[in-house]
């Protein structure tokens, strides 16, 4: 991971080294026009189009979202963020966000989670009931999703586990289907929520 930030960071600079040549260039051509003397524009890099999707992250273009099951594995994507200076939206699926949701909560980390279902691989091993009521109660966006085309249909009864689970309150539990994925999209100042000036759909 790290050395593809490197790898990321260093054609970054190429780019902008590029586009500075580029605008000294065109300087150049039009207060020199009618010169006899011929300069050749610079070349561009190499197009990379892996480069540019991880440069789009560093510039903050790009939202990353990360499927990942395992506590010390988000923890290591958050490090990295860190060191590198990007943001993580979101961990998808998110078994053992309850062993850092306050990690989540301190770094703007949405976790989306499934209601009740785990050990169906060695990774998704460790998860509890609690799961995402636990990363909603310290503080952390916490949103409730479905891989199953039945599941998805029935979100709200989802995000009802919480509250048998995790004594989530209603509020908190609509919550997690509405205004938090509007979060995670960064759309939450146009929907997920009923309010005046937003599109209530």
């Amino acid at each position: 991971y790290r050395k593809a930030w490197i790898d990321a960071q260093e054609y970054q600079r190429k780019w902008v080294r590029f586009e500075k040549a580029l605008g000294e260039y065109e300087l150049w051509r039009t207060s020199n026009d009618g010169e006899t003397d011929y300069k050749e524009p610079p070349s561009p890099p190499k197009r990379n189009l892996q480069m540019e999707t991880l440069v789009g992250v560093l510039k903050g273009e790009i939202l990353v979202h990360n499927h990942c099951y395992r506590a010390d594995e988000m923890a290591q994507i958050i490090d990295l963020s860190r060191e590198f200076g990007y943001q993580v939206t979101a961990f998808h699926h998110a078994v053992e966000a309850y062993k850092i949701g306050d990690l989540l909560a301190a770094n703007n980390v949405c976790a989306a989670m499934w209601a009740d279902w785990w050990q169906f691989k060695l990774e998704s091993f460790d998860g509890i009931k609690e799961n995402v009521a636990m990363v909603q109660a310290a503080g952390a966006c916490a949103i409730v999703h479905s891989d199953s085309a039945t599941g998805i249909q029935r979100l709200n009864q989802e995000a009802a586990k919480s509250i048998k689970y995790g004594g989530m309150s209603e509020e908190d539990a609509l919550k997690m289907v509405t205004l938090n994925p509007a979060k995670l999209l960064h759309l939450d100042d146009r929907m997920g929520s009923i309010k005046e000036g937003k599109d209530a759909d």
